[in-house]
């Protein structure tokens, strides 16, 4: 066969001339090699789309967590602006709030003399009847009685205190004479049941001697005592005359009723008392208008001047202004607790005392309350603002600016993951800062702050 067509059969019968053809060993050898390259390549064909595929999805990965962590950290940011707290059991006052003006028990006490005024009591000291509260002379005339009765008091405050321990003197060497006369006596008892004569004879002996000396120390303290008495009569009456004398230069106040003493005074006392209030419709009580003034010591003052005021500290009353519906309200109450604001205690009781006069053409009315364990700082306030508690509700309790109204009804904000929730509650009770709801968990949290929902822009789900 020609070379040309042999070589022609072998390029286009390779693998037969593979089998029978020695002398192409080489050519094998290269065509193997070569097939050996030709299925690697394939494979590597087959394996480039899964190393793309593999890249592929390590890129999305990657981009989803940076998106996430930028995600969450927008969402941080955003919800680090909302404020949130949680539902948790309480109780909630359901209570009018109203504008009151309080109404004492009070009496001014006026000066029935001009001169310097003395305070002898102190302010908010609570005194018994007949307790003087304050004086007032003269300041000249005052020390010229006022000295003599002092050095009069101070003589016989030494005196007393002499008599005193004078007679605890005495009375300790007569219980020492008395101790000595038993002992005698015990002691000779003892020498007569013995037989022991020479004893018997120093104890008789011993013994008169004892008794002797209590009947001197007996004499002695009475005698002492009746001296003392005598000159402690004549100091007595000395400082008696003083006191006469005094009084009749200095005027003193005292009080007629027991209660608590208070030298400020507002010029309403009179016509702010329970029996003058009656005649008080709203506007007018309104329009009262205070003069706060004070008595102070060694200040001068005028015959008919107030000087102080005794507060009756077991009752006090305050005059409120409800509306017609409120009114209706306060009527059907059986009891009435009373909270007033700015005042630290409470509540108190109280009771409808009466309404004055007829109802304003807008229908309100001036009621007056009877309150009942009241705060002391009452004694000095005029006008107040008080929580007349009706009832008190419990249950779940949130802070009422959780609450959004909405013509649907009422809402709050519910943080999840992402964003909040609406969530429609049911409002029971509320008071000026917290609302009793249902439709919340116990330990739900709610969004404090509403309007930073919008503000933020965060997510609202349905």
């Amino acid at each position: 066969m020609p070379g040309g067509a042999e070589s022609r059969g072998c390029m286009s019968h390779r693998k037969r001339v593979l089998c029978y053809s020695p002398h192409l060993r080489v050519v094998a050898d290269k065509a193997l090699e070569t097939e050996a390259d030709i299925r690697e390549a394939r494979r590597g064909k087959r394996s480039r789309p899964l190393v793309a595929s593999a890249a592929v999805l390590f890129l999305a990965v990657v981009a989803l967590a940076v998106w996430s962590l930028y995600r969450g950290s927008s969402i941080w940011a955003v919800e680090k602006r909302l404020e949130c707290a949680r539902a948790t059991w309480g109780t909630v006052e359901q209570a009018l709030e109203l504008d009151g003006i309080v109404v004492r028990d009070e009496k001014v006490f006026v000066t029935p003399v001009s001169g310097t005024v003395k305070l002898v009591a102190s302010e908010g000291e609570k005194v018994r009847v007949g307790s003087i509260i304050a004086e007032v002379a003269e300041e000249q005339a005052r020390l010229r009685v006022e000295l003599p009765l002092k050095k009069a008091r101070e003589e016989l405050a030494k005196l007393d205190a002499y008599a005193r321990g004078r007679l605890d003197q005495l009375g300790k060497e007569v219980a020492a004479c008395r101790l000595n006369v038993e002992n005698e006596k015990r002691a000779l008892a003892r020498a007569r049941s013995s037989g022991d004569a020479q004893g018997v004879r120093e104890h008789t002996s011993a013994l008169a001697e004892a008794k002797k000396a209590l009947d001197m120390a007996v004499q002695e303290l009475e005698r002492e005592k009746k001296a003392l008495e005598i000159k402690g009569q004549s100091f007595a009456d000395k400082v008696k005359q003083c006191e006469a004398t005094y009084r009749r230069v200095v005027f003193q106040l005292r009080a007629e009723s027991p209660g608590v003493v208070s030298f400020e005074l507002d010029g309403l006392e009179h016509v702010l008392s329970p029996r003058t209030c009656k005649d008080l419709g709203p506007d007018e009580a309104r329009s009262l208008v205070p003069s706060p003034g004070r008595i102070q010591a060694g200040a001068g003052v005028d015959a008919g001047q107030p000087i102080f005021r005794l507060i009756d500290n077991y009752r006090l009353f305050v005059l409120v202004f409800p509306r017609a519906d409120q009114v209706a309200e306060l009527d059907s109450s059986r009891g009435l607790r009373v909270r007033f604001a700015s005042v630290p205690g409470g509540p108190s009781l109280a009771s409808k005392v009466f309404y004055t006069r007829e109802a304003a053409p807008d229908g309100e009315r001036a009621m007056l309350l009877e309150i009942s364990g009241f705060p002391e700082d009452l004694y000095y306030r005029r006008r107040i603002r008080l929580n007349i508690i009706g009832k008190t509700v419990s249950g779940l309790v949130i802070p009422r600016r959780s609450v959004v109204h909405t013509g649907e009804g009422d809402i709050v904000y519910v943080p999840v993951n992402l964003g909040v929730v609406r969530r429609p509650v049911s409002v029971k009770a509320a008071d000026a800062e917290w609302a009793v709801v249902e439709g919340l968990r116990e330990g739900q949290r709610v969004v404090t702050n509403p309007s930073m929902v919008h503000e933020t822009r965060v997510t609202i789900w349905r």
